[in-house]
């Protein structure tokens, strides 16, 4: 340390700086990764394309939609190929995230029914309505708590 105290200030400032910036980073990857895998596994599926259509991107949302990885009729919620294809395009964006040069990580799905199969009281039988909510609240609980500073 410097024989003041404020000597070793901009050096103190500029690791916290560095710091935050690392663990904001971790922390919207997070809860970008638990809220996406959450949404993914609890939309309904019958043919695959909303569950195909949770795209993750970087700084603002997608506008289109997509057709489904491994299209199918009457696949149902334990299906695993439209899961396992939208997980990986969430993880591909995600790692791409850095808090210093991005703003925000959307997981969009721009299918026209997704709002059917969500709002009360739902048109699915596969899941409950309102698990875009319950979705988002699993990712707030994923970085509750989390630390932005080391402990000294």
């Amino acid at each position: 340390m410097g024989t003041h105290p404020f000597e070793d200030m901009p050096r103190v400032i500029n690791r916290r700086a560095v710091e935050a910036g690392n663990s904001l980073t971790r922390i919207v990857r997070k809860a970008a990764t638990v809220g996406g895998a959450a949404v993914v596994d609890e939309t309904p599926v019958d043919t695959g394309k909303a569950r195909s259509n949770w795209v993750a991107s970087i700084n603002g949302p997608i506008e289109t939609t997509i057709p489904p990885y491994s299209p199918g009729m009457k696949l149902g919620r334990s299906e695993r190929a439209n899961a396992n294809a939208a997980l990986s395009q969430h993880q591909s964006a995600i790692t791409r995230f850095d808090a210093e040069k991005h703003r925000a990580i959307h997981i969009t799905n721009n299918v026209p029914y997704l709002t059917y199969l969500n709002t009360p009281p739902g048109s699915s039988a596969q899941t409950p309505a309102l698990f875009v909510q319950r979705s988002v609240q699993a990712a707030i609980v994923a970085i509750t708590g989390e630390r932005i500073f080391k402990s000294r």
